[in-house]
C-alpha cells in the first residue's frame, strides 16, 4: 500500500490517518473538516492534499489499511487445523481483533462506509473461498460449494460482528463463541 512512498511521506500518512480515527470516534465523520483532521495531525492542509483528494479518499485509505490488518490478524495461519477449529480460531481472532477497536469500528459504521464494509466482507470470502477450496476442507464436506460456503461464514460473521459493535451491552465473546459453535457443522 505505501511501498512506493519515502519515510517521511509514510509517516504523514500515518499521523493523518490516527488524526482521523481519533475523530472519528469524537464526532461523526459528516461533521469534520480537513481542518479538524490537519489540526489533529500537526499538519498543514496543503500537507494534507499532497497526500489526499478529500477526507472520504483518507477514509478509505484507513479503513483499507485496517481490511488489510483484519485479513492478516483474523484468519489463522495454522496449516493443521481441521475446518471446524479453523472457523472457531477465525472467530475468536475476529472478535478480539474487533473489540480491540471497537470504537473506531462503531465510529465507521456510522460514518457511511458501507462501501468498505462490503469490500472487507468480499475479501474475506474469497480467502476463505480459496481455504474451503483445499483438500482438507473438501475431504471434510465435498459436497459444499467453496463459494457458497465462504459468502455464508462471512457474511453472517460480519452481521454478528455489527450487531455485536453496535450493542450497547455486548454480550461476552466466550457466549458469542459458543452459540457460534452449534452454527459451524462437524466437519
Amino acid at each position: 500500500m505505501e511501498a512506493h512512498l519515502d519515510l517521511r511521506q509514510r509517516k504523514t500518512r500515518r499521523l493523518l490517518v490516527e488524526a482521523l480515527a481519533q475523530l472519528l470516534v469524537e464526532k461523526p465523520f459528516q461533521e469534520l473538516s480537513v481542518v479538524d483532521i490537519c489540526g489533529r495531525a500537526m499538519v498543514h492542509r496543503t500537507t494534507f492534499y499532497a497526500h489526499f483528494n478529500d477526507k472520504q479518499e483518507l477514509l478509505r485509505y484507513l479503513l483499507d489499511g485496517l481490511e488489510q490488518e483484519c485479513i492478516a490478524t483474523c484468519l489463522p495461519q495454522d496449516p493443521e487445523r481441521t475446518p471446524r477449529e479453523y472457523l472457531m480460531a477465525a472467530a475468536r481472532n475476529a472478535f478480539t481483533f474487533f473489540a480491540s477497536r471497537r470504537e473506531l469500528y462503531r465510529a465507521c459504521l456510522n460514518s457511511g462506509a458501507d462501501v468498505q464494509v462490503h469490500a472487507l466482507e468480499d475479501c474475506a470470502a474469497q480467502e476463505l473461498c480459496r481455504l474451503f477450496s483445499e483438500p482438507r476442507f473438501r475431504e471434510a464436506s465435498p459436497s459444499m460449494d467453496p463459494q457458497v460456503a465462504a459468502h455464508f461464514y462471512t457474511g453472517a460473521m460480519l452481521s454478528l460482528i455489527r450487531w455485536w459493535l453496535s450493542s450497547s451491552q455486548p454480550l461476552p465473546v466466550d457466549h458469542l463463541l459458543a452459540n457460534l459453535e452449534q452454527f459451524i457443522p462437524i466437519l
